[in-house]
């Protein structure tokens, strides 16, 4: 999986995810949030859920 990080003059900007997940449940989720990188939109994502797969993009 690739990370993908917006930097600017040697600082990290928030970047803008759209998360989509479905849990053990079978449930489906999709949720946007600002985030450091993708993959920290996707620990977050394991934080809330108790997840089957995980789809994260910048958007």
């Amino acid at each position: 999986m690739e990370i993908q990080y917006a930097i600017k003059e040697n600082s990290i900007r928030i970047i803008k995810c759209e998360i989509k997940l479905t849990t053990r449940d079978g449930k489906k989720f999709i949720y946007h949030g600002l985030f450091k990188s993708t993959s920290e939109a996707i620990m977050d994502a394991i934080n809330r859920f108790d997840i089957v797969t995980i789809f994260v993009r910048t958007i």
